[in-house]
């Protein structure tokens, strides 16, 4: 015959229908910092995928801009800090 199993019990505990409120009270506070957690890392991904999606948007403003001199000036080097035009030099 199978021995049931029971739940591993102190032999002096006694029978109780819930926690210490102590011990609830640290309860609720570990899980109120748990949800803080996940809150600020789905704001994180959130602001991360707004990030990501402006990237996107200004490479492709940069690629256009850039194609758009290379029309009018050929392939060269353009300053950034005075707009000078050079060769681009080869080697």
């Amino acid at each position: 015959m199978a021995k049931s199993k029971m739940s591993k019990v102190a032999k002096d505990a006694k029978p109780v229908d819930k926690i210490a409120d102590k011990q609830l009270q640290e309860l609720k506070e570990l899980q109120v910092k748990l949800n803080n957690i996940l809150l600020n890392l789905g704001n994180a991904e959130v602001a991360k995928q707004a990030m990501l999606t402006a990237h996107i948007a200004l490479k492709l403003e940069w690629e256009t801009m850039t194609t758009s001199l290379e029309e009018e000036y050929g392939q060269v080097n353009i300053s950034l800090e005075d707009g000078a035009i050079s060769p681009i030099e080869e080697e």
